[in-house]
């Protein structure tokens, strides 16, 4: 009997799981990981939502940096068909392109001026030349053709109405 030494404990455990039916700890043991597991796929969703939430506020803040209005409509449809990189510089770019923000004009402000300085210089009785303050007048975003058209017959350069069309023609 010296080669078999057993304790008491080790008998009556046995005889539990050797009937077949799984032990009262075996049940407990399982019903705690099946809540862990509900808690660890609880917990991934809750960080995907905020990492989710995350990459909108970076985007709506980049949006914003480059001067999209959110509020308005051209400015909210952007915003959904927008797709490209979430940086400053990419979105005035993007946004640039379909004439979202102001960029720089200086192409379309001289092509304006060389059109008015023909204009002017076809018109009889006039002179060939428009000051700089009358140049300064008409770059005045706020005006409206009526008053370009105003500054125009201030300065010597008659227009004609014969002609049917949106622009008039100079005499």
């Amino acid at each position: 009997m010296a080669d078999y030494d057993y304790d008491d404990e080790e008998i009556l455990d046995s005889t539990d799981e050797d009937s077949g039916e799984p032990s009262k700890d075996s049940r407990q043991f399982v019903r705690k990981l099946e809540q862990e597991a509900k808690e660890g796929k609880r917990a991934k969703r809750e960080a995907d939502e905020a990492k989710l939430d995350a990459q909108n506020a970076k985007r709506e803040l980049a949006l914003m940096k480059a001067g999209i209005d959110l509020e308005s409509p051209t400015g909210k449809l952007f915003v959904k068909a927008y797709d490209g990189e979430i940086t400053v510089d990419a979105i005035k770019a993007a946004a640039g392109e379909y004439g979202l923000i102001a960029t720089s004009q200086t192409a379309d402000v001289a092509n304006d001026l060389a059109a008015i300085d023909r204009v002017s210089q076809a018109s009889t009785g006039s002179n060939g030349t428009i000051t700089i303050s009358v140049l300064d007048e008409i770059r005045n975003p706020a005006n409206t053709p009526a008053d370009i058209f105003k500054i125009l017959q201030a300065n010597g350069v008659g227009i004609s109405n014969e002609q049917p069309g949106g622009w008039v023609s100079l005499v």
